[in-house]
């Protein structure tokens, strides 16, 4: 089953399957890997819950920091020598691409085990769904509260004049991109299949800045700049812990509310450390790993244990949408209907910065 059409629903059965895996497997001794994947307190959790286990085996594991769209475009330039990096995260726009152009290779969940029990659609060929954000708009409660301004219902209300210069808008190259657009052109009467009905809306928004780095917005949150913008739900849980005045709202796309974006992980075609890739993406599937990951950055496990364990996390509860009804309501990209040339030039020719 493709990434794109797997339904809300299998998040919340089969995965169960992955609680009773053994524990985690020792690491040979040795070897070295890179990991492609985003920076800041994502990396920084999957070093603490993945990497520290590889160096006490003796190994050694770096992080190649980027967006998946900048990540793939260094596999492009390396095309013909030494990859740059042997396991990679992706998104679902990504993945037909990839899999085309054979940078990525398919997976033997032999050395895999805890992939083998990963419920349907979060397992393929050449990709295992990992994790999954959980996407709204984030605003400064305190701020929005100063200014009289309700929280926001829809990706329109952005276009508050009071709001004017402090909301902030992801770029076509950064994940959060893709619901904040869906969610415009649904507001528009459209969907994915024309993206550019909401163009005219979010010209009227006027975004202060387009970003396409989630740590570069962090602090812009953090210092005020910014009051507001689409983005995932794991910055409120990480931001507030510097106390950072955030909160979440989750919009509607037709009868869906809120948005779903999975998290793939691949390992390279052509890497020369294919075991400890294997090693590295099989402790990222294992229960406990996945719970103090999400726990760390506000994401939804695979697991359904860990789910369930996430629940009842002070951090996270009161910000994800959790329950069963609600986790089989979100909205996730159809990207088969998404017309990908026509949209980044509409994106380049049409959308109004400065």
């Amino acid at each position: 089953m493709s990434a794109s059409t797997f339904s809300r629903r299998t998040l919340l059965t089969g995965a169960s399957a992955l609680a009773g895996m053994a524990s985690l497997p020792a690491f040979a001794q040795g070897g070295s890997i890179k990991v492609a994947t985003w920076g800041g307190s994502w990396r920084d959790s999957l070093d603490k819950s993945i990497g520290e286990k590889i160096r006490a085996g003796g190994g050694t594991v770096d992080y190649v920091v980027d967006t998946p769209q900048g990540n793939l475009a260094k596999l492009v330039a390396a095309r013909g020598q030494a990859v740059p990096f042997d396991n990679m995260e992706s998104g679902l726009e990504l993945v037909q691409l990839m899999a085309a152009d054979r940078f990525i290779q398919d997976l033997d969940y032999d050395q895999i085990s805890n992939g083998k029990a990963l419920p349907g659609y979060a397992r393929a060929k050449n990709y295992v769904m990992s994790v999954a954000s959980m996407d709204g708009i984030v605003y400064n409660h305190d701020k929005f509260k100063e200014l009289g301004v309700e929280a926001p219902k829809r990706y329109s209300d952005l276009d508050n004049p009071k709001l004017a210069g402090h909301v902030a808008f992801p770029d076509i190259n950064h994940t959060q991109h893709w619901n904040a657009v869906a969610g415009l052109a649904y507001e528009a009467g459209g969907t994915e299949a024309d993206l550019a009905k909401g163009i005219p809306q979010l010209n009227k928004i006027k975004p202060a800045y387009f970003y396409s780095a989630s740590t570069d917005l962090s602090t812009k949150m953090a210092s005020g700049d910014v009051w507001a913008a689409p983005w995932h739900a794991g910055f409120v849980v990480r931001l507030r812990r510097n106390n950072v005045p955030l909160s979440i709202s989750y919009t509607n796309f037709g009868s869906k509310h809120g948005a779903l974006w999975p998290v793939l992980h691949h390992i390279v075609r052509g890497t020369q450390n294919e075991v400890l890739a294997a090693k590295f993406l099989n402790t990222y599937l294992d229960p406990d790993v996945q719970l103090a990951h999400a726990r760390s950055t506000g994401v939804l496990p695979i697991n359904r244990s860990a789910l369930k364990k996430l629940g009842e996390d002070p951090e996270n509860k009161n910000v994800l949408l959790l329950k069963d009804e609600e986790l089989d309501n979100l909205f996730v990209v159809n990207f088969s209907k998404v017309k990908l040339p026509e949209w980044r030039a509409a994106w380049n020719r049409d959308v109004q910065r400065g």
